[in-house]
């Protein structure tokens, strides 16, 4: 595989799609033997990938792509290409999909903006400019109840975190608020180069992989409280923090698994 860069499982469990972010194809393996099933090509770089909870079809982001349907549709399995979809920008990245499988959220790389996909009138419900032209948006995360979503800018160290029902932009989350770039001092949770930014299960939390800092935030997603949507805590991480992933804890709640690409 050529630079395997993001991974998602069926909905069974059976198998694993990696995307290969420098190739133009998806490769399918069997979950518990490591045998290659298939690879399918996508498009120019495919970088992530996601499933529709309802068919369980896969969606994958063309980040290479210059065309402005540049998401890809297979069916289940990733046995057959469907179609591409028109999300009206190229260059998507770290998508996002709703529970209900109505919905998917796209931030669009090189436009500093971000789409919200209608599946059931397969049609664009909104784009909207993020911090920035220049800040470079690149990951996606989402309430369980598709209530809001967040976009990772990562130029400009930035979440911008988004209305799903009214489709405006809320606020925006600076993550270098706190840092004093004359004297270094840092007065509270930093972190600069955001990446991945899923919301937990439970809809209680947001953690993001900042890879500059070497810093994982912890942002309360938690409605109607004095501290929603504001960092609440400070992490350290390896260097290059930048994939973040749960799982759920026995005995309840969740962890959080940050990987790190600039060390093993």
């Amino acid at each position: 595989m050529n630079n395997p860069h993001n991974m998602w499982t069926d909905r069974d469990q059976n198998v694993i799609y990696v995307t290969q972010w420098f190739d133009k194809k998806l490769t399918v393996y069997d979950r518990k033997t490591g045998a290659l099933i298939r690879n399918v090509s996508v498009g120019e770089a495919p970088a992530h990938v996601m499933t529709l909870t309802d068919t369980d079809r896969l969606h994958i982001t063309n980040n290479g792509d210059t065309r402005t349907d540049s998401v890809m549709e297979l069916s289940p399995l990733a046995a057959q290409v469907l179609r591409r979809m028109d999300i009206g920008r190229d260059n998507a990245h770290a998508h996002w999909m709703s529970h209900d499988g109505k919905t998917m959220v796209t931030p669009n790389v090189l436009s500093g903006d971000t789409t919200q996909y209608n599946f059931k009138t397969n049609s664009i419900d909104a784009i909207l400019p993020v911090s920035g032209h220049f800040s470079h948006p690149l990951a996606t995360g989402m309430m369980p109840d598709a209530s809001k979503y967040y976009v990772a800018n990562l130029l400009d160290s930035t979440i911008t975190v988004v209305d799903m029902k009214l489709h405006t932009v809320i606020k925006h989350i600076n993550l270098i608020e706190h840092y004093d770039p004359l004297s270094g001092a840092i007065s509270g949770p930093v972190g600069a180069l955001p990446i991945q930014t899923p919301v937990s299960p439970d809809g209680k939390n947001m953690v993001t992989a900042n890879t500059l800092t070497g810093t994982i935030t912890i942002v309360d997603t938690r409605p109607n409280l004095a501290t929603t949507d504001e960092v609440v805590a400070m992490l350290p991480c390896d260097p290059g923090c930048h994939g973040v992933q749960y799982g759920a804890k026995k005995g309840g709640g969740y962890y959080a698994y940050v990987t790190s690409k600039f060390s093993n």
